[in-house]
């Protein structure tokens, strides 16, 4: 039995990606605002705005201790996005926005992409690495 990659991406999208999301790219320029004539930022590239999943990762780190030289092992939270294979690469740097959400805690926050999308031989989904950048206040 041959596996239907086009049924399990539309299973995927479905279920595994409830969230919207916008992801943005900064431009690293300026520009003149000609109301104050000072030199700007440029607003970022929206390169991304449509359906996502959000699903938490912890990461083991093991390095030399700062005191004895002994190895230590440290644990990163981390995110992975899981997206349609229909999104445009995403590149480090970028921020993601969480607009919707099914836990509502996770609107308004701000996570910054910390490696490119993982490929494969069989794909069905896009896989991106994030990092928390900021959270909403507390309302």
């Amino acid at each position: 039995m041959l596996l239907d990659q086009t049924g399990i991406a539309r299973f995927a999208e479905r279920h595994l990606m409830p969230d919207r999301v916008k992801v943005t790219r900064g431009s690293g320029e300026d520009m003149l605002d000609p109301e104050t004539g000072d030199l700007v930022p440029a607003p970022p590239l929206l390169v991304y705005a449509d359906r996502a999943g959000l699903y938490a990762h912890q990461e083991r780190i093991r390095g030399k201790g700062s005191h004895d030289g002994a190895w230590v092992e440290e644990v990163r939270p981390g995110y992975r996005m899981l997206m349609p294979l229909s999104a445009p690469e995403v590149q480090e740097d970028d921020s993601v926005l969480v607009e919707e959400a099914r836990d509502e805690q996770a609107v308004g926050r701000t996570y910054r992409v910390t490696a490119l999308g993982e490929v494969s031989s069989f794909p069905v989904l896009r896989t991106v690495w994030l990092e928390e950048h900021n959270r909403k206040a507390a309302s």
